[in-house]
C-alpha cells in the first residue's frame, strides 16, 4: 500500500509539473508580425531602413496577401527591441508603453501604450479598408529610444507576445524570466522579426502641431486625430493623425532632402502658419528642404473653425 500511494503520488507530482511547464510556455502563437515603413508598403525593408525611427512594426496580411491572411488572434500585445540574440534589450520605455490591440481581422487597429513618450503611428496604405495601423518601434524620443545594436551589421530583433502570455511586471523596462524568455516575452508564445538599419546616416525629427480657434482673437485648443501628411524627397506621401491629447505629431528618421507638409481644413479655414517658432503667411501646406548638420523643423498650423450649418 505505501508503495502504491508513493508511486501514485510521484505520478501526480510529475503531471503537476508537465502542466505547469506546458502552462508557461504555452501554445505557438499563430499569424505573422513584420517590419515596415509608416505606411506598410514595404515588407521587411532591412537596409533600407535609414535610421531606427524610420523601422515600423506591422501584422498579419502582407501587401499583396488578402484580408486577414496570416493575422494575429484578436487581443492585446507588448512588444521589444533587443539584440540580435534576444539577451540585450534594448528598449527603454516600461513594457505598458509597448502595447497595442489586434483586432479580429487579425490586423493592428491601436496603439494603446502608456507610462512613457507614446509610439508615433501611421496608416497602412495595404488594407486601409480594416482600419489597419503601423507603429513605430521606437517611441517619440527616438533616435535615444531605442539603443543601438551590438550588432556589426546593424541587425535588431522586435518581439510581439499576447498580454495574457507576458512573464513579469509591464510596469518596468525589464524583466527576467528564466530560460526560453526574454525579458519576459517566452520565445514558444511570441513572433519575432529581424531588421537592419543602416548605421551613421544623418537623420531629424519633425514636429508637428495643430490649433484650433473658435473665433481669430480666442485661444488656440489642440487640434486632435488631425490628418497631417508628409511628402518625402522620393515623392512618398505618408499619413499620420494628430496625437490624441496634445495635437502634436512628430516623425522621426527622416533624411536629407526636400518635404512637403500638407495639413487638411476639415470644416476650417487656414489662419496661421509658425514654422520654427516664426509666423508665415497663413497656407495649409508647407515645402522646406533639409541637410545634415540643421536642427529639425517644427510646423504648427492653426485653423479658424467655420460656424455650424
Amino acid at each position: 500500500m505505501k508503495n502504491y500511494l508513493a508511486t501514485t503520488g510521484l505520478v501526480a507530482l510529475l503531471v503537476f509539473i508537465s502542466q505547469s511547464s506546458l502552462a508557461r510556455a504555452g501554445t505557438p502563437l499563430p499569424g505573422a508580425i513584420f517590419t515596415t515603413v509608416v505606411d506598410g508598403s514595404i515588407v521587411n525593408a532591412n537596409t533600407q531602413y535609414t535610421s531606427k525611427c524610420a523601422v515600423y512594426l506591422d501584422g498579419g496580411p502582407g501587401a499583396n496577401a488578402p484580408a486577414g491572411a496570416a493575422g494575429l488572434p484578436e487581443g492585446d500585445y507588448f512588444f521589444q527591441v533587443t539584440d540580435p540574440s534576444g539577451r540585450t534589450l534594448l528598449s527603454t520605455d516600461v513594457v505598458n508603453n509597448r502595447r497595442f490591440h489586434i483586432s479580429t481581422n487579425g490586423v493592428i487597429v491601436a496603439y494603446t501604450g502608456t507610462g512613457g513618450p507614446p509610439h508615433p503611428v501611421g496608416v497602412d496604405q495595404k488594407h486601409p479598408e480594416l482600419g489597419t495601423i503601423t507603429i513605430s518601434v521606437a517611441n517619440t524620443s527616438c533616435p535615444t529610444d531605442f539603443l543601438d545594436t551590438s550588432n556589426g551589421g546593424g541587425v535588431y530583433k522586435v518581439w510581439v507576445t499576447p498580454v495574457a502570455s507576458f512573464i513579469g511586471d509591464p510596469t518596468l523596462v525589464d524583466n527576467t524570466c528564466g530560460n526560453g524568455c526574454y525579458h519576459g516575452f517566452a520565445s514558444s508564445t511570441s513572433k519575432t522579426d529581424n531588421f537592419k538599419v543602416k548605421p551613421n546616416l544623418a537623420t531629424f525629427c519633425l514636429s508637428l502641431a495643430k490649433q484650433l480657434l473658435l473665433d481669430p482673437n480666442g485661444a488656440p485648443s489642440p487640434g486632435l486625430f488631425w490628418p497631417i501628411d508628409v511628402t518625402d524627397p522620393n515623392g512618398v506621401t505618408n499619413n499620420f493623425f494628430t496625437n490624441a491629447t496634445d495635437g502634436t505629431l512628430s516623425v522621426c528618421g527622416l533624411v536629407a532632402g526636400s518635404y512637403t507638409v500638407t495639413e487638411s481644413l476639415e470644416g476650417s479655414t487656414v489662419l496661421g502658419l509658425i514654422v520654427n517658432g516664426v509666423s508665415l503667411p497663413a497656407q495649409p501646406v508647407y515645402s522646406f528642404s533639409w541637410v545634415a548638420g540643421q536642427p529639425g523643423t517644427s510646423v504648427i498650423f492653426q485653423n479658424l473653425l467655420s460656424p455650424p450649418q
